[in-house]
């Protein structure tokens, strides 16, 4: 079976480029474009890893995190991409979801390791 990844992010090229690369290394991804549609799709779909932009309209990243850290018995790992690491960085990293940050812009060879970290043995 191969690993499911759920992509949040509001800049569609952004999530096609990062659909693009998953898929080619065998994952299977699907997309969201703010966090209110990505928590439905970890309900409903449950990926092994969510990739999430931090700053998103209508429902940003810290509230994505804050809704899958409320789901009793959800141990689903989330991974932040921004332009804006900084500040924001230290208060998602206490939330234990929280497995890393990939910088923008997106470096392929990067985000494939890291998210193979990231996923669950």
């Amino acid at each position: 079976m191969k690993p499911k990844i759920l992509i949040v992010d509001d800049e569609k090229d952004l999530r096609d480029l990062i659909s693009y690369f998953l898929t080619r290394a065998n994952y299977e991804v699907d997309l969201a474009e703010n966090g209110c549609i990505g928590f439905e799709k970890v309900q409903t779909w449950k990926p092994h890893l969510v990739i999430s932009d931090i700053r998103m309209p209508v429902c940003d990243g810290f509230e994505l995190l804050k809704k899958i850290s409320n789901v009793p018995n959800n141990d689903t790992p989330v991974m932040f991409i921004s332009g804006y690491v900084g500040g924001d960085e230290e208060e998602l990293r206490k939330n234990p979801h929280c497995v890393g940050f990939i910088p923008k812009p997106v470096n392929k060879i990067e985000l494939l390791e890291m998210v193979k970290q990231a996923l669950p043995a």
